[in-house]
């Protein structure tokens, strides 16, 4: 299993929580299903499809898994049933509804309607990387990473984290690399790209599926404007988008790895292969953040 995007904080301080007590604390939030009247619950679950294990090693680091579960109540069900309700007062009573009772009418026809309402599930898949201090979240919503790191916070009783800090811009180094056409070793330029103006209202360029480096794109650098958004490829193992926050989107395993995969992957052990294919995902991830942050270091900057 690989992740898909990658929202990255640093861990403030070590993380010294062993596994052993690790999985009881967050046994203590464990993932469950709404109740009758609950919207949404978010606990923890296994990272296994069978499993029972609320942690897992993978390579000197944690595999966590948030889960949450909520009831899907279309708006629309509610504003329809909402009308008929106001309707039907207006004309019996022949009289408006107005503010709070419309509310009030809003409020229980939600809650009648729960316990009717279908309900799905979603994980949020997170490393927990003491030896390079980094908390990596699967997902490129910062709404849904920091919904996880709430969790987490939570279930620890404290975790310290903070965004990712670069001595050099990734907009200031991004904007250099395709000016000048001249990626860092290892790295090559994509197909894709985001510029925009310095402004705060600003315009916004995006170009996809085009050769980036091409002098029609180039020149929008030459104003007042920068890269937010770049696709690249490392050492032709992965390919993905860098943002400007240093989240990592639309990784994707290229040949050489994805032979890789293929050679550990076993139809007969699902979980076996889940294990395999996540250690090997770890393994890259690791190794390109590192050297994006090498990268925005000022000692290293080429």
């Amino acid at each position: 299993m690989w992740f898909k995007n990658v929202t990255v904080f640093q861990l403030t301080n070590p993380f010294r929580v062993s596994i052993e007590s690790l999985d009881e604390k967050l046994s203590r939030r464990a993932a469950r299903d709404c109740g009758p009247l609950e919207l949404s619950t978010l606990g923890w679950s296994s990272p296994l499809e069978n499993g029972t294990a609320l942690t897992l090693s993978i390579n000197d680091t944690i595999l966590i898994t948030a889960r949450k579960s909520e009831k899907i109540l279309p708006a629309t069900v509610v504003r329809e049933e909402l009308n008929k309700r106001i309707a039907e007062i207006e004309s019996s009573e022949e009289r408006e509804v107005k503010g709070k009772e419309r509310q009030r009418l809003r409020e229980e026809i939600t809650v009648e309607m729960l316990p009717r309402a279908f309900a799905r599930s979603r994980n949020t898949y997170a490393l927990i990387d003491p030896e390079n201090g980094w908390l990596l979240v699967d997902t490129a919503s910062r709404t849904r990473a920091e919904e996880l790191t709430v969790l987490l916070r939570e279930t620890l009783g404290s975790l310290e984290i903070t965004n990712p800090e670069t001595e050099l811009s990734p907009t200031g180094a991004m904007s250099q690399w395709l000016f000048h056409d001249t990626p860092p070793a290892g790295f090559t330029i994509d197909d894709e790209c985001e510029i925009r103006e310095n402004s705060e209202h600003g315009g916004i360029i995006r170009c996809k599926n085009i050769d980036v480096t091409q002098d029609s794109v180039r020149k929008h650098l030459e104003s007042q404007s920068h890269v937010v958004r770049l696709a690249m490829s490392w050492n032709d193992r992965l390919s993905f988008i860098l943002d400007q926050d240093l989240t990592i989107r639309r990784i994707c395993p290229l040949e050489l790895v994805d032979n890789l995969r293929e050679e550990t992957r076993d139809e007969e052990d699902e979980e076996l292969f889940f294990i395999a294919d996540m250690m090997l995902f770890q393994g890259e991830i690791s190794e390109l953040l590192k050297r994006l942050f090498e990268l925005l270091s000022s000692k290293q900057n080429s």
